[in-house]
């Protein structure tokens, strides 16, 4: 009937973002192995888009797809769709605060697979602290940043803490360069969470943070950098 169809498969499930409003709702946190196994899954298909030299560039919780096997699935490249025809008109914004890295809002900034991994950092502390991040700009009048991954420690381990610490990093190039350092990351045996008591972290000292996050920036780029 002169109609056009486009056929997909049928996935059953809900998105993070509803996983993250449940658990919100019972009172209770997402858990650090889950945080693991599903964005060890998320790195995974991020991995596909970079290797096929787009970047997603809306990820988010309500982007991500949770089947009923716990396994996840990245939706909307609408985003994605733009950075394959850069000449062409961009059509209205449609990044999420919070979860938008900085470059995406500065007129000429170079975008790469760090501003997806801002993305990844901010989904995570989402599934963790069960609270939107703060924007870019609210971070740049206020970053409360380290205030709020303090209030994360004892519940997880120290490693994913200074792990989303470096993803949210402000300067691009503070950041885990690759998706492949994040999953590698993520795969790694954590330690035991830190005791609450030995959390207190002066904002205006974030080099002593946690361990040391910068030297697990180093790290994780030079696992990945470059690479898919």
């Amino acid at each position: 009937h002169d109609t056009v169809y486009m056929v997909m498969a049928y996935e059953s499930g809900h998105s993070l973002q509803e996983h993250i409003a449940r658990a919100a709702a019972k009172g209770s946190r997402l858990g650090e192995g889950f945080v693991r196994q599903v964005f060890t899954g998320v790195c995974a298909g991020l991995r596909e888009v970079h290797a096929n030299k787009l970047l997603h560039l809306d990820l988010k919780p309500a982007n991500i797809y949770l089947r009923t096997d716990g396994s996840p699935l990245l939706l909307d490249f609408g985003a994605a769709r733009q950075t394959l025809h850069s000449d062409a008109p961009m059509l209205a914004p449609m990044y999420t605060p919070g979860f938008a890295a900085p470059e995406l809002s500065a007129r000429g900034a170079s975008l790469g697979p760090w501003t997806d991994i801002y993305s990844l950092g901010a989904a995570m502390l989402a599934c963790m602290s069960a609270t939107t991040p703060q924007s870019v700009e609210a971070r740049r009048a206020g970053d409360r940043l380290l205030e709020q991954l303090d209030t994360l420690v004892g519940r997880y381990s120290p490693e994913l803490i200074d792990l989303v610490q470096s993803c949210l990093a402000l300067d691009p190039l503070a950041r885990p360069q690759s998706v492949f350092a994040i999953q590698k990351a993520l795969q790694a045996a954590p330690a035991a969470p830190r005791a609450v008591a030995s959390a207190s972290v002066s904002p205006s000292a974030p080099a002593q943070a946690r361990g040391g996050w910068r030297g697990l920036v180093d790290r994780l780029g030079a696992f990945g950098r470059g690479q898919g």
